[in-house]
Parts: structure tokens; C-alpha cells; sequence
């Protein structure tokens, strides 16, 4: 995900810079784990999280390899990247279309 620039326009809408109008704001509550404030994209899983669930993951597999064996450990360690990755993926899914047309049919690039 993009870092918003500084001098590009707000994304509340103000017609201000971002750094004159939500910028100050939006790094107050990135240092609380809060959603910008600025109507900017929400991230719902902050960083640390998602670097202290894979922490998890490795050491788990470690303690497999230990206890089983190295394939095991691996396999685990594969399938708990797959479970991050497909989280990861889906935690924060687009909104709906609302006007999705006719979701039946197939126009083939054609239009009438």
C-alpha cells in the first residue's frame, strides 16, 4: 500500500496539502493504532500484528522441526504462510458494486 505524499491534496476533500490539513492528525493516530482520520484507506491489522502472527508461525514450525522432524517443521511453517497470506488477502474485501449490471449475462465486449 502507498504512503500518501505530502503534497498531494487531501484526501477529505479540502482542496488543502495533505500536510496543511490531515497530515499532523493521521500520525497521531497511526502512533495509537487508530484508522486515519483523514478518509484515507483504514488499515485493520497494523503492522506489528501481522509481523507478531508470522513470529508465531516460524517459532511453531521450529518447534515442530525439533519434535518431528525438519519436513514437518516445514510443512507447518508452509501452511501457517499460507493462512497469513490468504488473511492478509481478505481482511478488508472492497466494497460492493452497486450497480453491477446484469451479472447473468455475457456481452462478449458488445454494447447496445
Amino acid at each position: 500500500m502507498s504512503k500518501q505524499s505530502r503534497n498531494a491534496p487531501c484526501p477529505c476533500g479540502s482542496g488543502k496539502k495533505y500536510k496543511n490539513c490531515h497530515l499532523a492528525a493521521d500520525e497521531a493516530a497511526a502512533r495509537h493504532g487508530e484508522p486515519p482520520a483523514s478518509g484515507g484507506p483504514a488499515h485493520p491489522a497494523p503492522r506489528r500484528l501481522v509481523y507478531t502472527v508470522l513470529a508465531v508461525g516460524v517459532a511453531l514450525s521450529i518447534g515442530v522441526a525439533v519434535v518431528r522432524d525438519l519436513w514437518s517443521g516445514l510443512v507447518v511453517l508452509a501452511a501457517w504462510c499460507l493462512g497469513v497470506g490468504a488473511w492478509l488477502s481478505f481482511r478488508d474485501p472492497p466494497p460492493p458494486n452497486e450497480d453491477p449490471g446484469n451479472p447473468a449475462g455475457l456481452d462478449f465486449g458488445r454494447r447496445e
